[in-house]
C-alpha cells in the first residue's frame, strides 16, 4: 500500500460515505449496536466496505464510530472494546482499500466545564480505543464528527500519546457556522487541533456541501494542514416521519471540486450517503490539480474556545491583561485561599470589556494550592471568556493539569534559560501544543547588556528546536528593569528587543511597568515607554488594560504603525473629553460601588458566578427584597437576557450552562429564605430521550436550564420506553422527549400518541434531528433549544393555570 503521509496535500484522495445509512438500508434494526457487527456479521460490514471500494474510494473507514468503552455500554458492550475495534480494522483491510482510517467518534459525554466528566476520564477512553485500533496498523487515525472542541482536542492529544500514525481531525459545525457544544469556528477550531498535533483537520456531517463551503474557506485559511471535507447528503428533512436528504451524487461530486479547490486533499461524503454519491465525488475531484495553498505565516497564534489572538510583526499591538494575579491584591488573594472564583471572573470580564486580547492567569499566593486552583481557574474562565489564555506558571504539578484541561492553545509564561527550567517547561509546551514566554535570564540571573540577555533566548531557542517546538511557538520577554536604579535599563531592553524582533524574527513580550517603578507620573512613563518598544519591534505587552494611558499609547502605536485601517479604531477610542483628562487608572472598586446589588447579582449570573451569587440574594432579601421578588425581578430577567443572547449567536452555551448553574444555587438560596412549608416550584417537568436513543447531552442541558429557573424535573434517562412516559405524565405538568437518531423518530410519535391518548398533559419535541414541521405532524410542540424549551414549558404551564381558574 502507498504511504498516506506521503500523498497528503499532494494529490485528492476520496474518503468513502456513510456507514449508518447502509446499515440502515441493509434492514439492520435502530437498537442493534454497529460495532457488534464486526464479529456477529462481519460479512455485511465487508460487504459495504467492498461496495465503496468498487465506486472509487481511496479510503474506507472502520465501522468502529462508537466504539469507545462509554458508547459500547450503552450496549452492555463496554468489555468488547479491543475485541470490536480490531475486528474492525481486520474486515477493513481485507477491502481491496488503499488506506484504511481507524475511526473514533464522540464518547456522549460533555466535559467539564459543561458537564460532568473530566479530561482524564474521556483522555483514558480514547487511549483505550486508539490503542486497540493500532494494534491492527491502520493507515491512519480519524476522529470525526466532534462538537465540542474540548473533546476534539482530547481525542487528537490520545491518539498521539500511543500512536505514531497521522492523526486526522474532523469536527462538525451547526447552521451558525460554529460548533454546537463549544461554540468555537472554523478557524479556532484549526488552530486549537493543529496544535493539539493533528495532521489533518477538516469538518464532517452537520451540514450539507452547501453550507460548509464558506466554513471551509475560514479553515483553509487558518492553517496549511492538509483539508478533510465530508458533508451530508444536504440538509435533512422529515418525510413521514422518514428523514430524506435531498442532496443527489452530482451535487456532492461538483462540490468535492470545489473543495478540492480550496484545498481539500481528502473529500468524501456523511449521512445520506451511498457508493454512488463516492463514484460522483470520484469522477468530478479527481480531475481538479489539488490546491497548493500557502504557509500561514502569522506569527505566533493562540487560541480560546472560541476566538484566536495572533501576535507578530505586521500584526496589531497585543495587550496581555495582567489584572488576574494576587501579588498585591488581598482581595484576591483571599479570594483564592477560600477557593472562590468571584475575584477571577470579575477581572477577566473587566479586562474583556477594556481591550484586554489575551489574559494572564497567576494564582500564586501564600496558601493557595496552584495544583488545584490554576486549573480550576481555567476552567471557570473557559465558561465565561472568549479570550486565549496565557498560564503564569512554572510549576509542572500546577502547570501540567491546567494545560491538559485547557480546550485551546496557551501561552505558557514561562521558560528561562536555567537547565531545569528547559527540560520541565519546554516538553510540557510540545505534548499540549502550546506556546511559551522565553525569558532572558538564567540560574545566573539577568545580564545587565542585550548581547548576555541574547545568548539567554538564542541557547532556550535552540533547545526549544530539539524538543520539536517552532519559531511561531516562542514570544521572547527580554525583561524591563527600572530605569530609577539605572539610566541605561530602557536602552538595554530596547536593544534586545529589536534584535529578537527584527533580526531574528520572533515575537516580543514585556511587562513595561517595571521600568516606572520607584519615579513619579508612572502611568505616563509606561505609557512612553510602551510606544517605544513597539518602535522597536514590540508586540505585546503585559499590562492593565485598565490604564487609559497604557491603553492610548496601545491604540496610537497601531495607528502610526499602519495596524489599523485609516485609523479608526484609534478615532473610535478617542473623544474630546478623554482627550484632556489626566491619565489614570479605572479600577474595579470604581465600577461596583455604582452599581446596586440587583445589577451586581444580574451580573454574577450573566458571568456563571456561583460563588458569589448565593451571597448576593442573600444581601437583597437582608435589605428588604422579597425572596419571591428577587426570583422574579432580578435572577429571572438576568437569565432570560443570555437565553435571548445565546438566540441571536452572541452568546455560546459554554456560558449559558455556567448561568443555569449560578442561576440554579442563586433560586434555591432565595428559596431558603421561604417560610417552612411555603416554597413553591414553578411547575414539573418528565423529561427523557425516547425509545431506541441512548443520547443525553441535549436533554442534560435543557434540564440544566429548566432547574435553574426553578422548574421540577423527573429525569428518565434515555432509551425510555412510551410507557414510562406515559406513567410520569400523571404527575407532570409538561412531559419533554428528546431524539438524536433519525431512526428513533418512530418511537417519539408512537409516545406522543401514547401521551394525547392517557390524558391531556402538554408534550413538547427537540432534538438535533427534529424539525418544528415534525412535531406538529405528529401532535406535539416544539423547541430548537435549551432557551427555547424553558419558554415553551413556562408558556405551557401559565396557560393551565389560568385555564383552570
Amino acid at each position: 500500500m502507498p504511504d498516506i503521509e506521503m500523498r497528503l496535500g499532494q494529490e485528492v484522495l476520496v474518503i468513502d460515505g456513510a456507514m449508518g445509512t447502509m446499515l440502515q438500508r441493509g434492514g439492520v434494526p435502530a437498537e442493534q449496536c454497529p460495532e457488534q457487527l464486526n464479529v456477529t456479521a462481519p460479512e455485511i460490514i465487508a460487504d459495504i466496505h467492498h461496495n465503496y471500494v468498487l465506486a472509487g474510494a481511496d479510503c474506507v473507514t472502520t465501522n468502529t464510530f462508537g466504539g469507545t468503552r462509554a458508547k459500547l455500554d450503552e450496549y452492555g458492550l463496554g468489555d468488547q472494546v479491543a475485541e470490536l475495534n480490531r475486528a474492525a480494522v481486520r474486515i477493513a483491510k481485507k477491502s481491496g482499500a488503499q488506506h484504511v482510517l481507524g475511526d473514533v467518534g464522540p464518547t456522549g459525554r460533555v466535559l467539564q466545564p459543561m458537564g460532568k466528566a473530566t479530561f482524564d476520564e474521556l483522555f483514558t477512553l480514547f487511549v483505550e480505543q486508539i490503542e486497540a485500533l493500532v494494534v491492527e496498523r491502520p493507515d491512519a487515525i480519524l476522529i470525526e464528527t466532534m462538537t465540542d472542541i474540548a473533546e476534539a482536542r482530547c481525542a487528537v492529544l490520545a491518539a498521539r500519546s500511543v500512536s505514531d500514525l497521522p492523526v486526522f481531525a474532523a469536527v462538525s459545525f451547526g447552521l451558525s457556522g460554529r460548533m454546537e457544544l463549544s461554540g468555537t469556528d472554523p478557524a479556532t477550531a484549526a488552530v486549537i487541533l493543529e496544535a493539539a498535533g493533528a495532521s489533518v483537520v477538516g469538518m464532517n456531517c452537520g451540514l450539507g456541501p452547501e453550507q460548509m463551503l464558506p466554513l471551509v474557506e475560514q479553515m483553509a485559511a487558518a492553517t496549511s494542514l492538509p483539508l478533510l471535507v465530508q458533508p451530508n447528503a444536504g440538509l435533512p428533512t422529515l418525510v413521514d416521519g422518514k428523514t430524506v436528504f435531498p442532496g443527489t451524487p452530482d451535487q456532492l461530486g461538483t462540490a468535492a471540486a470545489r473543495f478540492a479547490e480550496l484545498g481539500a486533499g481528502l473529500v468524501g461524503s456523511c449521512c445520506g450517503s451511498t457508493p454512488t454519491f463516492t463514484g460522483a465525488i470520484v469522477d468530478f475531484a479527481k480531475q481538479v490539480k489539488l490546491s497548493q495553498r500557502p504557509a500561514v505565516h502569522t506569527g505566533m497564534v493562540l487560541a480560546g474556545p472560541r476566538g484566536v489572538a495572533r501576535v507578530g510583526e505586521g500584526l496589531p499591538f497585543s495587550v496581555i491583561g495582567e489584572r488576574i494575579n494576587p501579588t498585591g491584591k488581598k482581595h484576591l488573594a483571599d479570594s483564592l485561599r477560600e477557593g472562590s472564583m468571584t475575584v477571577v471572573r470579575e477581572f477577566a470580564s473587566q479586562q474583556q470589556d477594556v481591550g484586554a486580547h489575551l489574559l494572564d492567569v497567576n494564582v500564586g499566593a501564600v496558601g493557595v494550592d496552584a495544583t488545584l486552583l490554576l486549573p480550576q481557574a481555567v476552567m471557570t474562565l473557559v465558561g465565561m471568556s472568549d479570550l486565549p489564555l496565557v498560564l503564569d506558571n512554572t510549576d509542572p504539578a500546577a502547570l501540567e493539569p491546567a494545560l491538559r484541561a485547557y480546550p485551546g492553545r496557551a501561552l505558557i509564561n514561562s521558560v528561562n534559560g536555567g537547565e531545569e527550567s528547559m527540560s520541565t517547561v519546554l516538553p510540557l509546551a510540545r505534548r499540549y501544543g502550546a506556546a511559551v514566554v522565553v525569558l532572558a535570564l538564567d540560574d545566573d540571573g539577568i545580564p545587565d547588556t542585550a548581547e548576555g540577555r541574547l545568548a539567554i533566548v538564542d541557547r532556550v531557542r535552540r533547545r526549544a528546536h530539539a524538543f520539536g517546538l517552532s519559531d511561531r511557538d516562542l514570544i521572547v520577554d527580554c525583561l524591563t528593569m527600572t530605569a530609577a536604579t539605572d539610566p541605561r535599563a530602557a536602552a538595554t531592553t530596547l536593544d534586545a528587543v529589536r534584535t529578537v524582533s527584527r533580526e531574528w524574527g520572533l515575537a516580543t513580550v514585556l511587562g513595561v511597568s517595571n521600568v516606572s517603578h520607584g519615579l513619579p507620573g508612572r502611568p505616563q512613563l509606561n505609557a512612553a515607554f510602551l510606544a517605544m518598544a513597539a518602535g522597536n519591534g514590540l508586540h505585546a505587552a503585559i499590562i492593565n488594560p485598565s490604564d487609559v494611558a497604557a491603553m492610548e499609547a496601545v491604540s496610537a502605536v497601531d495607528a502610526l504603525l499602519g495596524h489599523d485601517a485609516q485609523a479608526a479604531k484609534w478615532i473610535a477610542s478617542v473623544s474630546v473629553e478623554t482627550m484632556h483628562v489626566p491619565a489614570r487608572s479605572v479600577g474595579p472598586a470604581e465600577v461596583s460601588a455604582s452599581a446596586s446589588v440587583a445589577g451586581t447579582l444580574a451580573t454574577a449570573i450573566a458571568r456563571g458566578d456561583r460563588d458569589s451569587a448565593p451571597g448576593l440574594v442573600d444581601k437583597l432579601i437582608e435589605g428588604g427584597m422579597g425572596a419571591q421578588a428577587v426570583i422574579a425581578d432580578v435572577l429571572t430577567p438576568a437569565i432570560q437576557t443570555l437565553g435571548d443572547g445565546y438566540g441571536r449567536g452572541e452568546v455560546f452555551l459554554p456560558q449559558l450552562i455556567a448561568a443555569a448553574e449560578a442561576m440554579k444555587l442563586a433560586v434555591d438560596r432565595a428559596k431558603s429564605h421561604l417560610p417552612t412549608g411555603s416554597a413553591t416550584t414553578e411547575g414539573r417537568v418528565a423529561f427523557g430521550t425516547v425509545k431506541g436513543d441512548v443520547h443525553s447531552i441535549g436533554k442534560d442541558i435543557c434540564i440544566s436550564m429548566l432547574e435553574s429557573q426553578g422548574y421540577e424535573v423527573d429525569d428518565l434517562g434515555v432509551d425510555v420506553a412510551p410507557e414510562s412516559f406515559v406513567e410520569a405524565a400523571t404527575s407532570a405538568d409538561v412531559v419533554c422527549l428528546s431524539a438524536l437518531m433519525t431512526t428513533t423518530l418512530r418511537f417519539m410519535e408512537s409516545t406522543v400518541r401514547a401521551l394525547a391518548e392517557a390524558g391531556d398533559t402538554p408534550v413538547f419535541v427537540g432534538g438535533a434531528v427534529v424539525t418544528e414541521d415534525y412535531a406538529s405532524s405528529i401532535g406535539a410542540g416544539y423547541s430548537k433549544d435549551a432557551p427555547g424549551c424553558v419558554r415553551a414549558v413556562r408558556e405551557a404551564i401559565r396557560a393551565n393555570r389560568e385555564g383552570s381558574r
